[in-house]
């Protein structure tokens, strides 16, 4: 980047020299007007270090260059009616149509104060997007099928590499100067009980894992294992074609927080709702200053490794219409207002800033409502009795013979709020 600046720094200063910097267009200067001049002097200027997407971390934060990042995240996932992600993401031919939502979407979500995106499996475009629009960060999330009976078999672990590995190309096939703006990869996402359960008990022999970057203790279980070895395959691939290094973490929820365990990455990562804590979790104590469940758990998971950061990779509500309201404090899965989604998510970003224990950051569950969530034909319309169809802080709109969005309340909350 440095060399970019300074060769950009030459061509303006010979520009000025031709035509005495008068706001003409200096991109179409003739060669043999060039050869003419003589080489201009370089005038020397303050030196400015450049930004070198460097993100490490440290007991209680990730830090970018070496200065504390505190996350502020939307999940975005392109799911438009009609397509699907899981195919959209290997799509390099998109409709002009999708190109201009995804653009407009990445445009909103930094206008909204967020720092980060979290990407799904996601097309090429929307990294050359992100790219595009600037002053924006991403965390990847590699999804692995967390429903498989044996983590630990031979093909699907192979598989997932070839995943990991295509993952990796795609983002670098836009970051071609090997720099992107990427936080960390989430090695997986809530793998369920019962194959942590299965990978476990048909491997109690596998208690340690030493690869290349990751090495762990001698107590973890098959599942930490297997997760452990996505992990350094995806640190060993990605530093031998790019030579970069990147963070990785794994995100965890609440009903396999005492089954899987991650204090072999870089930071912890944890999906955490509000409603889920009295529900999987309600012996959990209430928060040191809120009081609320949800500040609790968040100080739980915290104290379990105070020595390594804990970032809250989904936070959101659900206001899918036909389920039951539960309201204030911990609301509901589904059923919830807009109004509750607002102060819903308030409270939730309140209780990550005044824990007692640091938080590095959170995520909020998602930008766009996923009309997609059971398939192609279920894309075209939102199913009212769907929760997870509902949690978008910004709502789709068939405008014409496509989609607009439209923002919810906590859109403009979160906004001033993260603006501030």
């Amino acid at each position: 980047m440095l060399v970019k600046k300074i060769t950009a720094f030459l061509m303006i200063t010979l520009c000025c020299t031709l035509f005495s910097c008068g706001g003409g267009s200096y991109s179409s200067t003739p060669k043999e007007i060039l050869a003419e001049q003589e080489e201009p002097e370089i005038v020397e200027s303050e030196t400015v270090e450049p930004e070198i997407n460097n993100f490490t971390v440290n007991e209680h934060s990730i830090l970018k260059d070496g200065l504390p990042f505190n996350v502020k995240g939307v999940v975005y996932v392109p799911g438009y009616p009609g397509y699907l992600p899981w195919q959209l993401e290997t799509s390099t031919q998109l409709s002009a149509e999708l190109q201009n939502s995804i653009l407009q979407d990445i445009t909103d979500i930094k206008a909204m104060g967020a720092n980060t995106v979290r990407f799904w499996g996601t097309p090429a475009y929307s990294y050359q997007a992100l790219k595009n629009i600037g002053g924006l960060n991403f965390i990847q999330t590699i999804w692995l099928d967390g429903s498989v009976a044996d983590f630990q078999n031979s093909h699907f672990k192979q598989g997932s590499k070839s995943y990991i590995k295509a993952v990796i190309d795609r983002i670098y096939s836009v970051y071609t100067n090997n720099n992107p703006p990427l936080v960390a990869y989430l090695i997986g996402n809530e793998l369920s009980e019962q194959s942590i359960k299965t990978t476990n008990a048909a491997h109690p022999e596998i208690q340690q894992y030493q690869g290349k970057y990751i090495v762990t203790g001698e107590e973890i279980n098959a599942t930490e294992a297997f997760i452990a070895e996505m992990a350094d395959y995806a640190l060993s691939y990605e530093f031998e074609q790019y030579g970069k290094r990147s963070l990785v973490s794994y995100a965890n929820d609440i009903r396999t927080a005492y089954y899987v365990e991650t204090p072999f990455l870089d930071f912890r990562s944890h999906n955490a709702y509000s409603y889920a804590v009295p529900y999987y979790r309600p012996s959990t104590l209430p928060g040191s200053a809120t009081g609320t469940y949800f500040q609790g758990w968040l100080e739980e998971l915290k104290s379990r490794h105070p020595g390594m950061p804990l970032l809250i990779t989904e936070t959101g509500l659900s206001v899918s219409p036909n389920a039951y309201r539960a309201g204030a404090p911990n609301y509901g899965y589904g059923g919830n207002t807009v109004e509750d989604q607002k102060n819903g998510l308030l409270q939730n970003l309140n209780d990550i800033q005044s824990a007692a224990l640091p938080v590095a950051g959170v995520v909020i569950h998602e930008y766009l409502d996923a009309w997609w969530k059971f398939g192609l034909e279920d894309s075209y319309t939102q199913d009212p009795n769907d929760i997870e169809e509902w949690f978008g802080i910004t709502k789709l709109k068939e405008s014409g013979d496509w989609y607009s969005t439209e923002f919810r309340d906590v859109y403009f909350e979160i906004k001033q709020l993260w603006l501030d």
